[in-house]
């Protein structure tokens, strides 16, 4: 083997080396001084000249800048205009007062992991520091700010600084608008040593393939790190890295692997200034080329309004205050839905894990023959059989290996289960005994699911199989509000009736779980927690996979994830991993440094929102008030163990790192078929294509 294909158990590498939600900065409004002393000067100037005939000078009309935004086409829009607009709008101490109450409420009674985040010192693959997000709070609430974009950025700061993708604040009053750069970039290895190059140039100028030397005068693999530590995806730095540049991502509806930009090229937040400065070297020429690229924005409501006033009304406040200052007709309420709908839809491209690329539906074009211009095919991979999130590829050149990728977890479970079982008599009929899973990418979505799909490699020898140890915090009115919803559809996580007594491994019969709470110390700080126990589960029959050659074989399985396996996919890697003992590899991140092989864990994700409703639904008072803003805040509320260990998972390094590393290139970075032959080559000693 050689030197190029190297693989150990802690850095596994081909060709090269390894390669390894969003911030809001703080950005103040204030008074120029320079204007002001000119101000004082031309006012007393205007008081000590003597009386002229000439007519007086008019004033200088003001501009409202949301104004100036509002009257322009989409097409039209520049990143100063949205600038300017967002922070016109004058800090509101009663909104900021009701937001953070609503925020530390929140967070410091239900947030499960409220207590682990002050955990120091966290180990490797794991880089971020210890947070106590209610004294974050604490601090903001004694914060003078001179705008209200300033507060709400440092809010979602504070909440992204948990490094926890299921924690998150969005208010749509700041995602009104997304910013795409014209290059996505990504982090091969080349030689021996990882740069950024432009993974994809959307003007086609021909900078495909050019290394990024230095963005904004900083050297750039150093600035791509720094803006990734930004992002709240994962408590890895190297995950985060891949988060934030370019990757395939699969396309459902046309059922390819096309280009998503990554978080860096195409965010929701507000970018710190209106261009980016590039400086590249590429191949074909000898000369250093610099170029200053503005942001592209891209509109993701219709909203109308004509003044900072209007725009705080349509596109900030729930559709119940602003009824108070509109027209209350059912047909402005309808379209008004239609434009929360939509854009609540184009947000969820972008976030937790970007998706296609907003510039492939901007700017169409036709079918290119470069490898790098284009959504790509996979000539030595046959797709066989596809669902809503699985695809199933037999590999042609090692035909006995079939791959699963496994996109998302975000379907109806049920449906899916059949495609899937479809998919693996598709394998077994062509002679196929090795299975890879590919989880890149995949943001999350059903706990049945996640138990489902290990379920149909290893299925169950008893009910608790795959079940993880779980538990919830408690307060009163947590308790009451489980008391009123105990055995109801809409109980949420918080009806006892859906979890399973670990002692008794039977369903709660009465509200006992809320009922007969235990103190936990984390960090030197007691609260109040449920006991031990676990999501009511559902086991699949096993006897049509039972001839199956990698049926409770973990020979004969692999899984391949960037770290960007979240939230419930989180649960399937973690199950066929520290469970079943299968082989784990990871693609990406720092180069030198290990990787997760999964992220944000904790179990079960809620939102303020969903929690209201489950009050409202069991006819309890909520402690918490609505966000005086249209949007949500999320947080996790149930945390899962790793089996034998006191440290929630999503905390517990020791169970993150993958067992093999390999970089990306400039090849199999774009096709991943060559990635997959790459992965079999080493799991199975067979050759890469």
């Amino acid at each position: 083997m050689t030197e190029s294909t190297h693989f150990s158990t802690n850095a596994f590498c081909f060709d090269f080396r390894c390669f390894g939600i969003k911030s809001k900065r703080i950005i103040m409004v204030v008074l120029s001084l320079r204007n002001l002393i000119l101000s004082v000067s031309l006012a007393m100037f205007a008081t000590l000249t003597p009386f002229s005939n000439a007519a007086p000078t008019p004033p200088i009309p003001q501009v409202d800048a949301c104004g100036v935004l509002g009257s322009k086409n989409s097409s039209s829009i520049t990143y100063d205009d949205v600038s300017a607009c967002y922070k016109a709008i004058p800090y509101d101490p009663v909104v900021a007062s009701a937001t953070l109450k609503t925020l530390h409420a929140f967070f410091n009674d239900y947030y499960v992991f409220r207590d682990s985040a002050l955990t120091p010192d966290l180990k490797a693959p794991f880089s971020c520091p210890p947070v106590d997000i209610a004294k974050e709070f604490e601090r903001i609430g004694q914060t003078k700010y001179t705008s209200d974009y300033s507060f709400h950025s440092d809010v979602s700061r504070a909440i992204n600084g948990l490094y926890d993708a299921h924690a998150s604040y969005n208010i749509d009053c700041y995602t009104a608008y997304a910013f795409g750069q014209p290059f996505a970039l990504y982090a091969p290895v080349v030689q021996g040593r990882q740069s950024i190059r432009i993974y994809r140039d959307f003007t086609r100028r021909g900078y495909d393939d050019c290394e990024v030397v230095t963005i904004d005068g900083e050297d750039a693999l150093t600035h791509l790190i720094k803006f990734a530590d930004t992002l709240n995806f994962s408590k890895d730095r190297g995950v985060r890295l891949n988060q934030a540049l370019a990757s395939e991502t699969f396309d459902e509806k046309r059922g390819v692997f096309t280009t998503s930009s990554g978080q860096y090229s195409e965010r929701l937040d507000l970018p710190d200034k209106a261009r980016v400065n590039y400086e590249l070297k590429c191949t074909n020429n000898p000369t250093s080329i610099r170029l200053s690229e503005e942001w592209r924005v891209f509109a993701l409501n219709e909203a109308q309004f004509t003044d900072v006033k209007s725009y705080v009304t349509s596109v900030c406040l729930p559709l119940t205050q602003r009824h108070q200052d509109l027209p209350s007709t059912k047909h402005l309420q309808r379209r008004e839905l239609e434009t929360v709908r939509e854009h609540e839809v184009r947000k969820r491209q972008l976030y937790p894990v970007p998706k296609k690329s907003i510039f492939l539906d901007a700017v169409p074009s036709a079918p290119s023959e470069d490898p790098t211009g284009g959504d790509t095919d996979l000539p030595t991979a046959q797709q066989l059989v596809a669902g809503n999130g699985t695809v199933f590829y037999q590999l042609q050149s090692q035909p006995d290996v079939g791959v699963i990728v496994v996109h998302t977890h975000g379907v109806e479970s049920e449906g899916e289960l059949q495609v899937a079982a479809d998919g693996l008599a598709a394998f077994h009929a062509r002679n196929i005994t090795k299975i890879l899973f590919d989880f890149q990418g995949n943001g999350g979505g059903s706990v049945n699911f996640a138990s489902f799909l290990v379920q149909l490699i290893f299925p169950n020898r008893g009910d608790l199989d795959k079940s993880l140890r779980s538990d919830l915090r408690i307060t009163p009115s947590i308790q009451d509000l489980s008391a009123a919803v105990f055995n109801a559809s809409e109980g949420h996580l918080y009806n006892a009736g859906i979890y399973l007594g670990l002692t008794t491994q039977a369903p709660y019969q009465n509200n006992d779980l809320f009922l007969h709470p235990v103190t936990l110390t984390r960090n030197g700080r007691p609260a109040l927690y449920s006991n031990s126990t676990t999501l009511d589960p559902v086991t699949l029959g096993g006897g049509d996979m039972a001839g199956y050659p990698w049926t409770n074989n973990p020979a004969n399985v692999r899984f391949l994830t960037d770290g960007r396996c979240g939230s419930a996919c989180a649960l399937s890697a973690h199950s066929l991993h520290k469970l079943y003992n299968v082989t784990s590899y990871g693609v990406g991140g720092v180069s030198g440094e290990g990787l997760s092989m999964f992220s944000f864990a904790g179990g079960a994700v809620s939102s303020l929102n969903d929690v209201n409703k489950v009050y409202a639904f069991g006819k309890v008072t909520s402690p918490l008030e609505p966000l005086p803003y249209k949007g949500d805040v999320n947080l996790p509320i149930l945390e899962v163990y790793a089996n034998g260990s006191d440290i929630p998972l999503e905390y517990d390094a020791d169970q993150h790192p993958v067992n093999y590393r390999l970089a990306f290139d400039p090849v199999n970075a774009r096709k991943r078929n060559v990635m997959w032959a790459q992965v079999t080559a080493h799991a199975w000693g067979q050759k890469s294509a």
